[in-house]
């Protein structure tokens, strides 16, 4: 008589590699791990200035190698980049969110400057976030605002 061997031990063993192999495998090649970028197209330069109560015209263009999820633009003090709190009078933040698809997208905003806030030196930050949570801050601008 033969003895017999059983094979499942062996196809357990073999099924258990096989998809060890193939979720690790996919899972490397499919990874993104590139963050989106931003070309600011206004202002075109690392400076701007304006008037309190004018306006002041952004426009970037957001690409990513997958997929973009967000966009996030936000002016804020830089006085002596303290983020100190001014008074409640002159206090000036502008944040907005821009939900986004596909793998490019352009960004228009036109911002009316309140004509009540305090003078001086601003910051003008562009992020971008794409669908798999790579973020970029790429540029962050100067904004000069000048009294009548």
């Amino acid at each position: 008589m033969i003895p017999s061997i059983s094979l499942f031990p062996l196809r357990t063993a073999l099924a258990a590699v096989f998809t060890s192999v193939l979720l690790f495998s996919c899972g490397k090649e499919d990874a993104d791990q590139e963050k989106p970028l931003i070309t600011v197209l206004k202002p075109a330069s690392d400076h701007a200035d304006a008037q309190l109560g004018g306006s002041l015209e952004l426009s970037a263009l957001y690409t990513d190698n997958k997929e973009l999820l967000n966009a996030r633009i936000e002016i804020h003090s830089a006085d002596g980049h303290s983020h100190r709190l001014l008074s409640p009078s002159s206090t000036w933040e502008w944040v907005k969110v821009y939900p986004l698809s596909g793998t490019n997208a352009l960004i228009d905003e036109i911002i009316v400057i309140p004509s009540s806030v305090d003078t001086g030196d601003y910051h003008i930050i562009f992020e971008a976030t794409d669908k798999s949570g790579n973020q970029a801050i790429e540029v962050i601008k100067e904004l000069h605002l000048e009294g009548d």
